[in-house]
């Protein structure tokens, strides 16, 4: 991880930055939910459907603003948005404790999504492949971790908030928690591309030697090992509905498990408290598996690393059906580890590895939104399910049936090789 030159890369402090600024937004509004589901439905006299979709207009927010996300990127300077959502985004996510109503919760989660999209892994993502062409896997493990590292610490420090203060007032200190961790990242660390240090991206030297040598055997670079296909070039390609099919239905699958995971152990007869400590736990597996499933990409390759990652999903929904049994626990760590980080790892590389960085936020914006889609249905599905079934376990059978399908179609969609 050192330059001869400069020292320790700088690539690698934005990445550490970024893990960070993930873990206090990410990690909180996305990871923490769960912990708000029952006090809040209590309190409001709300059900549970009604609680979710909170998280599904959140989704379908970030969904619409995904898809614009390609043409307005190339239109902003984006370090200095990083900075402004970062002071704005925690006062918008506090007045969540505010609410009087479900629906004052549905609008500020409408208002909250550009900000909170401008700071997020989706954003990092597209950061990290421009500091990185060597190790890109791992970097982007490295700060997409931050997820479940702030699940991990801040499901506990929710639980005892809620316990002591009061869903309200919890809502105000993680709000103060995000400002004071977020807002000096952004501005003083966080840069967009290597070129603004006076850098150039990591490995990007030995990667041009390799290919000069052997790309096309004429001593010059290949253009679409470099820079990729262009979103039209992509949508002509089989590939890419199959990814977007497959975004959709695993990442509905991974928030239909992964979300209900405090409220269905606490329904299954656990302690309260020992949901939370299990929800942190299996986010620090979280942190753990994205770091790991970054790694499998830059050593197997795109295809094996989705489908251990899809495998480990049904695993992991097998383990809910079933969380009863210790051994079923150990199964959900499992699939929230390596599951779970799907979306965050699997799919902006994937991305890169496949259609390269030539267009990379146009096509990921747009796969972000098919993402964006899936976790949008999951609340609305599970949350039905419970209030007509009152389990979450017939959403479960479902989930586990589309994971099994999206592996199916994921390994016959996918180059054995990446082209880029």
């Amino acid at each position: 991880m050192k330059n001869k030159k400069h020292g320790i890369f700088y690539g690698w402090y934005v990445v550490a930055a970024g893990c960070v600024a993930i873990a206090m937004t990410t990690g909180v509004v996305n990871n923490c939910f769960s912990q708000f589901i029952k006090p809040v439905c209590a309190d409001m006299g709300i059900t549970r459907q009604e609680m979710s979709m909170i998280q599904t207009v959140f989704s379908f927010a970030s969904m619409a603003f995904a898809m614009i996300w390609g043409s307005l990127s190339k239109r902003i300077n984006l370090h200095r948005w990083m900075c402004i959502c970062a002071a704005v985004m925690p006062i918008v996510y506090g007045c969540y404790g505010l609410m009087q109503d479900i629906r004052m919760g549905y609008v500020i989660s409408i208002v909250l999504t550009p900000f909170f999209f401008i700071i997020s892994m989706t954003v990092f993502n597209y950061i990290i492949g421009n500091w990185f062409v060597k190790n890109r896997g791992l970097a982007i493990g490295l700060a997409s971790m931050g997820s479940g590292i702030g699940g991990m610490i801040m499901n506990t420090v929710v639980s005892q908030l809620i316990i002591n203060f009061g869903w309200r007032m919890t809502y105000f200190v993680l709000a103060i928690i995000m400002f004071v961790a977020v807002v000096p990242l952004m501005v003083f660390v966080v840069r967009e591309k290597p070129a603004d240090k006076g850098l150039r991206p990591y490995g990007l030297d030995e990667v041009e030697a390799e290919v000069n040598v052997n790309a096309n055997g004429k001593g010059e670079a290949d253009p679409v090992r470099f820079e990729g296909y262009t979103f039209s070039e992509a949508l002509r390609m089989p590939v890419f509905w199959a990814v977007v099919f497959c975004s959709v239905s695993m990442v509905m699958a991974i928030c239909a498990f992964y979300q209900t995971l405090a409220p269905h152990l606490s329904d299954s007869g656990y302690t309260v408290t020992f949901a939370a400590v299990m929800t942190s736990v299996s986010m620090g597996a979280l942190a753990i598996g994205k770091v790991t499933l970054g790694r499998m990409f830059d050593r197997l390759g795109s295809r094996k690393a989705v489908t251990i990652a899809c495998a480990c999903t049904f695993i992991g929904i097998i383990g809910m059906i079933f969380c009863q049994s210790w051994i079923a626990l150990a199964a959900i760590v499992l699939g929230v580890g390596l599951g779970c980080s799907f979306g965050a790892v699997c799919m902006p590389i994937i991305t890169q590895n496949i259609f390269g960085m030539k267009d990379y936020n146009s096509i990921y914006s747009k796969l972000t939104a098919a993402t964006g889609l899936g976790s949008a249905l999951a609340p609305v599905i599970t949350g039905r399910t419970y209030d007509v079934c009152g389990s979450y376990v017939p959403a479960y059978i479902g989930a586990a049936a589309i994971t099994l399908v999206s592996i199916i179609v994921l390994q016959v969609s996918l180059p054995k090789k990446d082209p880029v």
